[in-house]
């Protein structure tokens, strides 16, 4: 049984997915992806930041957005 990765749980706070989407200037299809992976790419991981801050998420910032791919690199490294 796999778990869900931490991205997409932070990406499921926004319900729909869609408001994340237009909140950041994405495709909502974007998203979804980047949800199903566990991972949002570099050139948006700040953009989610600020949306997260904005939206009152706490814990999530650019250190911990760091910490959570690096965790996942590791793994589908092993």
């Amino acid at each position: 049984m796999s778990r869900k990765s931490p991205i997409t749980d932070l990406i499921d706070t926004w319900k729909p997915r869609k408001l994340l989407a237009d909140e950041i200037g994405a495709k909502v299809q974007t998203v979804h992806k980047w949800a199903a992976a566990g991972r949002i790419p570099a050139e948006w991981q700040a953009s989610v930041v600020e949306a997260a801050q904005a939206k009152g998420i706490k814990g999530v910032t650019p250190e911990w957005m760091l910490a959570v791919h690096r965790r996942v690199s590791t793994e589908a490294a092993q």
